[in-house]
C-alpha cells in the first residue's frame, strides 16, 4: 500500500485509521491502484469531533441516571477515548520517524502513478482513433440560429422541452393566498361546529387555515383539513408537549423529538380511523401528559430527598402512570418516639373513573378546615412542583398546631395578646407588657419536621434548645418558661436602659457578709448595677410578679455601698442598703414643675430618680423597653456622688464651702469654696492680698467620663498687665484640671490636696509678682525698654526681653521640689533659636530661689545678655592633633558658669578666664588661674596666661578709663604698702573683730524712700557686699561722684589715705559676712559689680554707684578655701567652705596639698579688667588676624582671645621643644621673650607687641654672608602664619624646629619652597602650587598617624609636600601628597618609597617618581649644594596628570 504525502511532510499509510475510506479508482485502470491516504490534520479533526459528540451525548443523558450508572458511563468513555488517542499517537510517531524508506515509497508511488497515466493516455487515444473518429462528420452550418443571435441577441429556437422540465411554474399571488386561507378558515369553523368537540379542547384558535387546540400544562396541537369534503380526515400539522419540569429539567424538553414524532404518527392514525377523532386525540394526549406529570413529580421527589429534605419525606408507593404516595412529618424517622407516632401522607393519583380529570390530591389524615385559602392551595398541583405541594400541605397543618398552642396560652392568661402570622406560620407571644416586637417570643413550626422552633433576641442558643425540647414534648410546658423569660427580659430592659451610662451590670455580687446583710434577703430576681466611676456604690433592682397579670413586673430600687479590702482577690463587704422612695415619679414631676430640692444631701440620692414605668396600652411600633426610673437613678447617683465625696473631703479638711449647688437650669452641679486655707511660706500681707483678689472658687466635673475636676478661680485686680489679648479684662479666670485615676474614687482627698498644692504655687508666685508690681512704677528706663510682661495667668509668669523681645523666661513654683522653676525660650522671629541664657539657667534658678526678686532677675538678664551672646560664639568642639598625642581630643573653649554673672572660660584645659558681668554695659575679666583668695597661689589644673593684662587693656575704651594705670604698672604693680602688707593687716584684724553676719534685706521699699530703688543700683539683695582688692583697699569720698557712672571706676588709683594704716573692714561698717568672690559659687549674686557700693561709714545705705576696687576679698582668704577646693568651680553652695558662714576655718585640712607659691607681682592679671560689651564682642568674635595680608592669614577664623591664648600655648610648647631638641636656649631679660640659637641662626620668639595675637620670629644669622634678607623675611613670615598661627598645633613647632636645625644649604632650599607657598603668584610658570606639610596629612601614605611631625632629619631628610594643580575652577583642583627623601651624602632628591593604600591610584606617584629620577640623572649634585628646591621646582613644571585622573 503506497503512502501519500501529508501536511508538514508527514506520512500516513493509505487507508489507515478508523475513518479511512478508499479513493475512487483511476479511470481505465486494469488493476486496483493503491488507495490514497488522509491528511493527519483531517484525521485529528475526525477524532476530536467524535470525542466532542460523545461528550455532548453524555452531558444530556447522565443527569437522568443514577450515580453509579454515571460513573460507569464516564469510565467507559474515558477508556474508549484513551485507546483511540493512543493509536493516533502511535501513528504520529511512526509518521515522524519513517525517514528514507518513506521518501523512497513516496517516489515509487509517484512513478507508478505516472506510468499508469501514460498507459491510460495511450489506450484512450488508440480507442478514440479506432472507434469514434472513423464515423466522425461535421454538421451543417446553423445559419438561422446564427442570424438570430447576431441580429436580435437572443436564441429563440431553443427546444421547449427544456423549459418545461427545468423552469418551475409561477407561484400564486398574495391575494390568492389570502382568499384560499380565508375559505379554509371557514371550512375549519364549519367542521368544528358540526363535530363532537370535547370540553377540554375549548381553548382553540382558528387562523391561517389552521386550528390550534391548547390544554394548559399538557399539550398544544395544530390541525387542518385538505379539502371541504366532510369526509376528509383531520390532518395533524404540529404537536407540542407543554409539560415542564421547572425545578429539575434545567429548561430542556422532557420529550425527545423522536417520541414526539411517534406520538404524532399515533395521533394521526387515530384521526384517520376513529369516529370521534378529536375526542380520541384528547384522550390519547391527556393520558400521556398525566403519566408524564406523575413521572416529573416522582423525579422531583427523588431529587428533593437527595438534596434537601432527606428522610423527612419518603416515597411510600409509586405506580408509573397511576399514583404517587408520599409521607411527611414522620416522628419515628425524626427519632422522637412519643407514644403512637402520627404519619402524614400526601397522595397524587390519576382518577381511573374519569380519565379526563387532572391529577387528584388526597391527604391523610384529612386537612383541618382552618383556612380556606390554605386548603385550596394544598389541593392543587397545577404548578407541577412537589416541594410547593408539600409546603402548602405542612403549612396548613402548622397553622393547626399553632392554634392549639394559642388555646393553651389563652387558658393560662385571659388577656393573652398573642397572635398568629399566616405568611410564615409563627405565633408571636408578648412576654412582658407593654412589649415591643423584638421582645416577643416567636414560635415557628419547622415545615420539614413539624417541630416547634423558638426565637427570642438576646437569649443564648442552649436555653432556646431546652425550651424547644420541652414544648415539643408537651406544649403545656411553655407556661413556666414564659415566667422565667419574663424576669430575664426585665433584667435585659434594665441593662439596655443604662447601657449609655458608665455602669457594669451583674445578676450576682460576691460579698463577704452576704448571708448576714439585708441584701441577702432580697428576692432571687435582682440585678446589681455597679457605678464604674464610683466603684464603691451599687444600684440594686429587685423584680416581683404582679398578681393577676402574668405579663407584668414590679420593680424596687435600692442604694448599696460596699467597701473593698486591700487585696484584689478579697470580696467586698456590704455596708449600707437603702430603698429608694416608691413615689419617685411624683418627686421628679415636682422637681420639673419648679420645686427646687436641697442638693448635696443623701436624701436626694434616695428620692430623686425617675418614675416607675407607667402602664400603657400596647401600641403598634412603640418601643417600651426603656426604664426611665432606673436610668434617672443611675445618672443622678453618678452625677451627685462625686460632689458629695468632694464635699465630705472638704468638710474633713475644715475648708468652708456652700455645698453642692445646681447650675445651668438644673443641668450641672458645682461646689463653691468660701475660703481657702492660708499657705505655708507666704507672708500674711501677700495672703490677705490674694484672698481679697479672689472672687470665686468653684469645683465642677467635666469630660465624658466624669473623672476630670475643674477648679475655676476668678481673680480681680490683677497686679500685672500683660500684653496677651486674653488677659485684658477686669477679671481673670484660672482653670485648674485634676484627673482622677480609675483606681481612685472621684472627689477623693487627692483632688483636694492637689488643689491646695496648686493654690500654694499660685500664692508663692503671687508674692513675687506683688513685689514686682510695686517696683514697676519706678523701674529704670533701660529695664522698661528691655522687658515686658507677656503672660501672667497666676500659675506662670512669662517675661519677654531683649531688643526685639525675642527671648522669654517663664517662672512658676514647683510644689514637688519646693522651689521656683525657670525655663527659657525664644518667641517671634527668634523662634527656633537657642536662648543665650540657657548657659546659666541653673545659676539663674538658684539665684531666684534664694532671692525671689523679678526686678533683680531682669537686671541680671539685662547685664548678661550681650556678654552671653558673645561667649556663645566661641568654638566648643573638641579637636584632634593639638598636642603631641594626636589621638587625644581637646576642647577649644569650655564654658563653665559659676554664678549668674560669673562665667569661667577654660581654654584647652590649660588657661582659665573669668568674666564678670556688671551693670552699665561692662564686664570684668581676670585670669582665672589665680586663686580667688590668695594671688600668690594658683588653681590646680590651670596655668596663668602671661601678658593677659596687657592684651586685655588693648580692648579697654580710653574714654571709659581716662585715668587708667599704665600697662607696665598693671603687669608689675609698685606697691609701697602692697598686697602683702594689706593681707597682714587684715589677717591681724580678723581674730579681734569677727566678720559680721550677712544682713538679708528683703526686696522692698526702703524707709523714707520714694518707693523705688536707687537710680543706678538694683536691690541690695543683688550685691550687698564689698569686695576690696588686697592691694587697693581704700575708701573713697562720696564727693567723687563723677566716677559713679563709669565702669572703670572700680579701678581707680588709690587715694593717699589708702596708703596709711587701714582699719578692718568691719570697723568701717563694710559687711564682709557675705564675701562673695569672683567665682561666686556661694553668694547669691557675684558682688564684684559696682552697683551697690556703700559708703564706708554707712552714711547712705543706698548711695548710688559708689565705686569699689575689684579683686578678691581679704576676708575670703581662709585656710579652708584652697584653690584646689572643688567648691571654687561649682555653683552648688557648700556651707563648710562658704564665706557666708561668717567665720573662717582656722585649721588647714591635713589631706590637702599645700598651694603652689608664685613670685610677687606676677598676679597682675588677677586684677579684673573692665571692658564694654562691644569690646567683649570684638574680643570673642571670630575675625581675620590683624596685621596680616589676607592671603597669608590662612582660612581658620578665630577670635582675638583664641589667637592670644593659642599664641601663649605655642610659646609654652616652644620652651619645652627647645629643651628636647638640639637647640641652645639663650637667657633673656625681656618678659615673654624666648631666645635660642642653632648652628647658623639666632632666633627670638615673642608676641606681636602691636596686637598680642600672633607669635613673631626674629632670625639673625651667625654668618650674614650665607643668608639674604629676603630669605630671612620668608622664614619669619612662614613661622608667623603657618607654624605659630591657628589652629595652634604643637607638632608644627616640632617640625619647624627640626628644619631650623638642618644644615644651612638644606634650610635655604626649604625656605625657597616656603616662599612658593606664601607667594604662589610670583611663580606663574609653574603648573602646581606647593604647600610645606609640617604634620602628616590624612591623605598621605600610611607611614605614621595623621598629625605626626612630618619632618625627619637624620642621615637622610624626609618631608612631605602637598601639590595642588592650578585651575580656574577651585572645586576641580587636584591635590597630591608627595613624600620626598633627601640623601645628604649623595645629594639626591627622590620620592620616598612608601607603600600606598590599596584603594589609592598609583599613576600619580609613578609619574612623580619618574620625574624626580630623570632630574637626578640629568643634574648631578655638586659638593655643598642641595637639590631639594631644584627638584621640586622641576616637578612643579613638568608634572602633568592625565585628563580626569585622580591620585
Amino acid at each position: 500500500m503506497a503512502p501519500v504525502q501529508l501536511e508538514s511532510s508527514q506520512l500516513v499509510p493509505a487507508g489507515g485509521g478508523p475513518a479511512s475510506a478508499p479513493a475512487p479508482p483511476a479511470p481505465g485502470a486494469v488493476t486496483a491502484a493503491a488507495s490514497p491516504g488522509y491528511r493527519l490534520s483531517t484525521l485529528i479533526d475526525f477524532l476530536l469531533h467524535r470525542t466532542y459528540a460523545e461528550l455532548t451525548v453524555l452531558a444530556d443523558l447522565l443527569p437522568r441516571k443514577t450515580d453509579m450508572e454515571r460513573k460507569i458511563e464516564i469510565v467507559q468513555f474515558a477508556s474508549r477515548t484513551r485507546q483511540l488517542f493512543v493509536r493516533l499517537l502511535a501513528l504520529v510517531k511512526w509518521a515522524n520517524n519513517a525517514g528514507k524508506v518513506e521518501k523512497c515509497a513516496m517516489i515509487s508511488s509517484f512513478l507508478d502513478q505516472q506510468a499508469i497515466l501514460f498507459v491510460d493516455t495511450a489506450d484512450r487515444l488508440a480507442s478514440l482513433a479506432r472507434d469514434a473518429l472513423v464515423h466522425a462528420r461535421l454538421p451543417s452550418f446553423a445559419i438561422p440560429y446564427a442570424i438570430d443571435v447576431l441580429t436580435t441577441g437572443s436564441y429563440p429556437r431553443l427546444p421547449t422541452c427544456i423549459r418545461d422540465k427545468i423552469i418551475p411554474p409561477d407561484p400564486i399571488t398574495k391575494s390568492e393566498k389570502q382568499t384560499t386561507l380565508h375559505q379554509l378558515n371557514q371550512i375549519l369553523r364549519h367542521r368544528l361546529v358540526t363535530t363532537d368537540l370535547p370540553p377540554q379542547l375549548a381553548n382553540l384558535t382558528v387562523a391561517n387555515g389552521r386550528v390550534k387546540f391548547r390544554v394548559e400544562g399538557e399539550f398544544e396541537a395544530t390541525l387542518t383539513v385538505m379539502g371541504d369534503d366532510p369526509d376528509i380526515p383531520w390532518r395533524l400539522l404540529k404537536l407540542e408537549i407543554l409539560v415542564e419540569d421547572k425545578e429539575t429539567g434545567d429548561g430542556r424538553a422532557l420529550v425527545h423529538s423522536m417520541q414526539i414524532n411517534f406520538i404524532h404518527q399515533l395521533v394521526q392514525s387515530r384521526l384517520f380511523a376513529d369516529e370521534k377523532p378529536l375526542q380520541d386525540m384528547y384522550n390519547c394526549l391527556h393520558s400521556f401528559c398525566l403519566a408524564l406529570q406523575l413521572e416529573v413529580l416522582h423525579s422531583q421527589t427523588l431529587m428533593l430527598i437527595r438534596e434537601r429534605w432527606g428522610d423527612l419525606v419518603q416515597v411510600e408507593r409509586y405506580h408509573a402512570g397511576k399514583c404517587l404516595s408520599l409521607s411527611v412529618w414522620n416522628q419515628q424517622v425524626l427519632g422522637r418516639k412519643t407514644g403512637t407516632a402520627s404519619v402524614h401522607k400526601v397522595t397524587i393519583k390519576i382518577d381511573e373513573t374519569d380519565v379526563s380529570k387532572p391529577l387528584q390530591i388526597s391527604h391523610e389524615p384529612p386537612l383541618p378546615a382552618c383556612d380556606s385559602k390554605l386548603m385550596e392551595r394544598a389541593m392543587k398541583i397545577d404548578h407541577l412542583s412537589i416541594e410547593k405541594l408539600l409546603i402548602d400541605s405542612v403549612h396548613a397543618r402548622s397553622h393547626q398546631k399553632l392554634q392549639e398552642l394559642k388555646a393553651i396560652l389563652k387558658s393560662y392568661n385571659i388577656n393573652d395578646n398573642s397572635f398568629i402570622e399566616t405568611a410564615l406560620p409563627t405565633l408571636v407571644i408578648p412576654i412582658l407588657e407593654p412589649c415591643g416586637r423584638s421582645e416577643c417570643l416567636h414560635v415557628f413550626v419547622d415545615l420539614h419536621s413539624g417541630m416547634f422552633q423558638l426565637m427570642l433576641y438576646g437569649v443564648d442558643q442552649l436555653t432556646l434548645d431546652d425550651i424547644e425540647k420541652s414544648v415539643n414534648d408537651d406544649m403545656r410546658r411553655i407556661i413556666p418558661w414564659l415566667q422565667q423569660l419574663k424576669f430575664w427580659l426585665g433584667q435585659q430592659r434594665c441593662k439596655q436602659s443604662i447601657k449609655h451610662l458608665p455602669t457594669v451590670s451583674n445578676e450576682t455580687l460576691q460579698l463577704a457578709n452576704y448571708a448576714s446583710h439585708p441584701v441577702g434577703s432580697l428576692s432571687k430576681h435582682k440585678l446589681f448595677i455597679k457605678l464604674t466611676r464610683l466603684p464603691q456604690y451599687y444600684i440594686v433592682v429587685e423584680m416581683f410578679d404582679v398578681p393577676g397579670n402574668p405579663t407584668e413586673l414590679e420593680y424596687k430600687y435600692y442604694f448599696l455601698s460596699v467597701s473593698y479590702a486591700e487585696g484584689d482577690d478579697n470580696p467586698a463587704t456590704a455596708l449600707l442598703l437603702q430603698q429608694f422612695k416608691p413615689n419617685i415619679e411624683e418627686l421628679v414631676l415636682d422637681t420639673k414643675s419648679g420645686k427646687q430640692m436641697k442638693s448635696g444631701v443623701k436624701r436626694k440620692l434616695s428620692g430623686d430618680p425617675c418614675s416607675v414605668e407607667p402602664k400603657k396600652p400596647k401600641r403598634s411600633g412603640e418601643m417600651c423597653a426603656f426604664n426611665k426610673v432606673l436610668a434617672h437613678i443611675v445618672a443622678m447617683c453618678d452625677t451627685n456622688m462625686p460632689f458629695i465625696g468632694l464635699r465630705m473631703e472638704l468638710s474633713n479638711m475644715d475648708i468652708p464651702h456652700q455645698g453642692v449647688q445646681v447650675e445651668g437650669d438644673g443641668f450641672s452641679h458645682a461646689i463653691r469654696l468660701l475660703k481657702i486655707p492660708p499657705c505655708k511660706g507666704v507672708n500674711e500681707e501677700t495672703q490677705k492680698a490674694l484672698d481679697r483678689s479672689l472672687l470665686d472658687c468653684t469645683f465642677r466635673l467635666q469630660g465624658r467620663n466624669n473623672r476630670t475636676w475643674v477648679a475655676e478661680l476668678v481673680f480681680a485686680n490683677c497686679p500685672l498687665n500683660s500684653t496677651s489679648s486674653r488677659e485684658q479684662g477686669p477679671t481673670r479666670h484660672v482653670y485648674l484640671t485634676y484627673e482622677n485615676q480609675l483606681s481612685e474614687p472621684v472627689g477623693g482627698r487627692k483632688v483636694v490636696e492637689t488643689f491646695l498644692n496648686d493654690w500654694n504655687s499660685i500664692a508663692r508666685l503671687y508674692e513675687c509678682v506683688l513685689e514686682f508690681a510695686r517696683s514697676l512704677p519706678d523701674i529704670p528706663n533701660h529695664l522698661n525698654l528691655f522687658s515686658e510682661v507677656r503672660i501672667y495667668n497666676y500659675r506662670k509668669l512669662i517675661l519677654c526681653y531683649g531688643t526685639t523681645k525675642g527671648s522669654s523666661i517663664s517662672i512658676q513654683w514647683n510644689f514637688i521640689l519646693q522651689k521656683f522653676h525657670i525655663s527659657l525660650g525664644t518667641v517671634g522671629p527668634n523662634s527656633g533659636c537657642s536662648n543665650c541664657h540657657n548657659t546659666i539657667l541653673h545659676q539663674l534658678q538658684e539665684m531666684f530661689n534664694k532671692t525671689p526678686n523679678v526686678m533683680q532677675l531682669l537686671q541680671v538678664l539685662f547685664d548678661t545678655q550681650a556678654p552671653l551672646n558673645a561667649i556663645n560664639k566661641l568654638p566648643t568642639v573638641p579637636m584632634l592633633g593639638l598636642t603631641q598625642r594626636t589621638n587625644t581630643a581637646y576642647q577649644c573653649f569650655s564654658i563653665l558658669p559659676q554664678s549668674p554673672t560669673h562665667i569661667r572660660l577654660a581654654f584647652r584645659n590649660m588657661y582659665c578666664i573669668d568674666i564678670y558681668c556688671r551693670s552699665r554695659g561692662v564686664v570684668a575679666i581676670r585670669d582665672g588661674a589665680y586663686s580667688l583668695f590668695d594671688n600668690s597661689k594658683i588653681v590646680e589644673g590651670f596655668y596663668p596666661a602671661p601678658g593677659l593684662k596687657t592684651f586685655l587693656n588693648m580692648f579697654v575704651d580710653s574714654n571709659q578709663d581716662a585715668r587708667r594705670r599704665s600697662v607696665n604698672e598693671d603687669d608689675n604693680p609698685p606697691s609701697p604698702i602692697g598686697g602683702d602688707m594689706m593681707d597682714s593687716l587684715i589677717s591681724q584684724l580678723q581674730p579681734q573683730q569677727p566678720l559680721q553676719q550677712p544682713q538679708q534685706q528683703p526686696f522692698a521699699k526702703q524707709a523714707g524712700a520714694s518707693g523705688a530703688y536707687p537710680l543706678t543700683s538694683p536691690p541690695t539683695s543683688y550685691h550687698n557686699t564689698v569686695t576690696p582688692s588686697p592691694s587697693m583697699m581704700h575708701t573713697q569720698s562720696p564727693g567723687n561722684l563723677h566716677a559713679a557712672s563709669s565702669p572703670s571706676g572700680a579701678l581707680r588709683a588709690p587715694s593717699p589715705a589708702s596708703f596709711g594704716p587701714t582699719p578692718s573692714p568691719s570697723s568701717l561698717g563694710i559687711t564682709m559676712g557675705q564675701t562673695a568672690n569672683f567665682a561666686s559659687p556661694h553668694g547669691t549674686i557675684d558682688p564684684s559689680s559696682p552697683y551697690t557700693m556703700m559708703s564706708p561709714s554707712q552714711r547712705a545705705g543706698n548711695w548710688p554707684g559708689s565705686p569699689q576696687v575689684s579683686g578678691p576679698s581679704p576676708a575670703a582668704r581662709m585656710p579652708g578655701m584652697s584653690p584646689a577646693n572643688p567648691s571654687l568651680h561649682s555653683p552648688v553652695p557648700d556651707a563648710s567652705h562658704s564665706p557666708r558662714a561668717g567665720t573662717s576655718s582656722q585649721a588647714m585640712p591635713t589631706s590637702m596639698p599645700p598651694p603652689r607659691k608664685l613670685p610677687q607681682r606676677s598676679w597682675a592679671a588677677s586684677i579684673p579688667t573692665i571692658l564694654t560689651h562691644s569690646a567683649l564682642n570684638i574680643l570673642l568674635l571670630p575675625s581675620p588676624t590683624p596685621g596680616l595680608v589676607p592671603g597669608l592669614a590662612g582660612s581658620y577664623l578665630c577670635s582675638p582671645l583664641e589667637r592670644f591664648l593659642g599664641s601663649v600655648i605655642m610659646r609654652r610648647h616652644l620652651q619645652r621643644i627647645i629643651q628636647q631638641e638640639t637647640l641652645q636656649l639663650i637667657n633673656s631679660n625681656e618678659p615673654g621673650v624666648i631666645m635660642f640659637k642653632t648652628e647658623a641662626l639666632k632666633c627670638r620668639v615673642a608676641l606681636n607687641p602691636k596686637t598680642n595675637q600672633t607669635l613673631q620670629l626674629k632670625v639673625t644669622p651667625e654668618n650674614t654672608g650665607q643668608w639674604k634678607s629676603e630669605e630671612l623675611q620668608v622664614l619669619e613670615k612662614f613661622f608667623e602664619t603657618r607654624v605659630a598661627g591657628p589652629p595652634f598645633k604643637a607638632n608644627t613647632l616640632i617640625a619647624f624646629t627640626k628644619l631650623l636645625g638642618a644644615p644651612t644649604h638644606i634650610l635655604r632650599d626649604c625656605v625657597h619652597i616656603m616662599k612658593l607657598e606664601l607667594f604662589p603668584d610670583q611663580a606663574s610658570q609653574l603648573k602646581w602650587n606647593v604647600q610645606f606639610c609640617l604634620t602628616i596629612p590624612p591623605s598621605a601614605p600610611p607611614i605614621a598617624p595623621p598629625g605626626t611631625p612630618a619632618v625627619v632629619l637624620k642621615s637622610k631628610m624626609l618631608f612631605f609636600l602637598q601639590l595642588t594643580q592650578k585651575t580656574t575652577v577651585p572645586q576641580e583642583a587636584v591635590s597630591i601628597i608627595v613624600p620626598i627623601i633627601y640623601d645628604m651624602a649623595s645629594g639626591t632628591t627622590q620620592q620616598a618609597d612608601i607603600p600606598r593604600q590599596q584603594n589609592s591610584s598609583v599613576a600619580a606617584p609613578m609619574m612623580v617618581s619618574n620625574i624626580l629620577k630623570r632630574f637626578a640623572e640629568l643634574n648631578s649634585p655638586r659638593a655643598g649644594e642641595c637639590t631639594i628646591f631644584a627638584a621640586v621646582r622641576d616637578l612643579m613644571v613638568n608634572l602633568t596628570l592625565p585628563p580626569g585622573g585622580r591620585p
